[in-house]
């Protein structure tokens, strides 16, 4: 089971991940809703460069605007961009366009039945959808798990891979993976103790979610 851990704000939290065995870190950048643990695009690329290899940087966005989501990606030097807030699917053709080497990920946010054809909707234009829940404050990091019913149905239906998120835990992902079978798992507040990501934590994540489908 891959396993990406969100809102890496500093090199601990880089180290965190890298001991934990991440198959990649997201850093929360271009921030319109509210949101902890984020950064420029400047301080992702400084961190980006102390990333061993093999481990994919996202960056992890609330911008809308086709260009401003282009030069965030060109700027922090991530590889994969994180598409958390509503876009026009064709924009992510823009994008694709531009940045022909980055993969792109579109968040489809589980609030209700309605969120699987939102995510059917994405598919032919992104390389993952990634699940997510939101509240009226916060379009990711909320901590808040969603219906993995919903979760579920869309991933036995869907012709891009998904990854599942939102109030992902140590406790709970093994059961999350179980009932849902995403293709990677992501988590942000999960692993954090007193506001900042915990190094214990983060191994029992990693461990629960690649030992679930043993």
């Amino acid at each position: 089971m891959r396993v990406k851990f969100c809102g890496t704000a500093s090199l601990a939290d880089l180290r965190c991940a890298v001991a934990a065995e991440c198959d990649a870190v997201g850093f929360i950048m271009g921030v319109i809703h509210r949101s902890s643990d984020a950064v420029t695009p400047a301080e992702a690329a400084r961190m980006i460069r102390q990333l061993p290899p093999f481990i994919e940087p996202v960056t992890v966005t609330h911008l809308q605007e086709t260009q401003a989501l282009i030069d965030l990606v060109r700027e922090s030097h991530c590889t994969t961009l994180q598409v958390q807030n509503d876009v026009d699917p064709s924009d992510l053709e823009v994008i694709r366009q531009a940045l022909p080497c980055v993969k792109i990920v579109k968040a489809v946010h589980v609030m209700d039945r309605s969120s699987i054809a939102t995510a059917r909707r994405y598919e032919p234009y992104a390389d993952a959808i990634l699940l997510d829940t939101r509240t009226e404050e916060r379009i990711g990091g909320t901590g808040i798990p969603h219906d993995w019913n919903i979760s579920a149905e869309i991933v036995a239906n869907s012709t891009v891979p998904v990854i599942l998120a939102g109030g992902l835990t140590p406790e709970n992902v093994r059961d999350a993976i179980q009932k849902v079978r995403p293709y990677a798992v992501d988590v942000h507040t999960g692993v954090k103790k007193d506001g900042v990501r915990n190094l214990e934590k983060t191994l029992a994540f990693a461990r629960a979610a690649r030992d679930a489908l043993k």
